[in-house]
């Protein structure tokens, strides 16, 4: 079952503005592993945090995951007898951050876990994995295009070119390894 153009307009709409509240309360489990973390204020790690959810695919995920709960209760109303329109407005009414209902506390329940099981460290470890792999890559590149151009003699005449492609090439395997060393951790903490 699919909605209307406009429903789905409206869901959207009202996921945007209503996840970003559940957001604002589950970050501060979040918040406090990272102020324990680097011995920081918490004005400074509330503005890190601002930024972290502007930019990052959090608050997209978050959205996202609110409109599929939003949607597959509306379905659930809708099976009922429910108008499009009246499982949209019953949905909105207990879905809503403020609301007291058991729609809305497992919302929140739901957020709360996932900033939960955050762990500040392993978005520092993939960062530290994909700088050094691009490092590596990138030297070892770097090199193996200057030796096998022939060394400082090709190189000035020309070999640079097979320098700059072993850096590209190894820039790209080094990116690589991090995005494995980034999956690896990612099913680890899954598990």
């Amino acid at each position: 079952m699919s909605f209307s153009r406009e429903t789905m307009d409206k869901i959207n709409k009202f996921a945007k503005e209503q996840s970003q509240h559940y957001l604002d309360e589950a970050e501060m489990t979040y918040m406090e592993k990272l102020m324990r973390k680097s011995g920081q204020t918490k004005e400074k790690i509330m503005g890190k945090l601002a930024k972290f959810k502007i930019q990052s695919e959090t608050a997209v995920e978050a959205q996202n995951d609110m409109i599929l709960y939003m949607s597959d209760y509306m379905k659930d109303l809708i099976a009922q007898g429910f108008s499009e329109q009246e499982a949209f407005e019953r949905a909105k009414k207990e879905l809503r951050f403020s609301s007291d209902t058991a729609k809305s506390a497992d919302l929140k329940r739901r957020f709360e876990d996932y900033y939960r099981n955050l762990n500040p460290a392993d978005y520092e470890a993939v960062g530290l994995f994909y700088a050094g792999f691009l490092f590596f890559g990138v030297a070892a590149g770097g090199i193996t295009g200057f030796l096998g151009s022939g060394g400082r003699a090709a190189f000035l005449s020309g070999g640079w070119i097979d320098t700059l492609i072993g850096i590209a090439v190894g820039g790209t395997i080094g990116i690589g390894f991090g995005l494995i060393s980034n999956a690896v951790i990612a099913l680890k903490k899954s598990k």
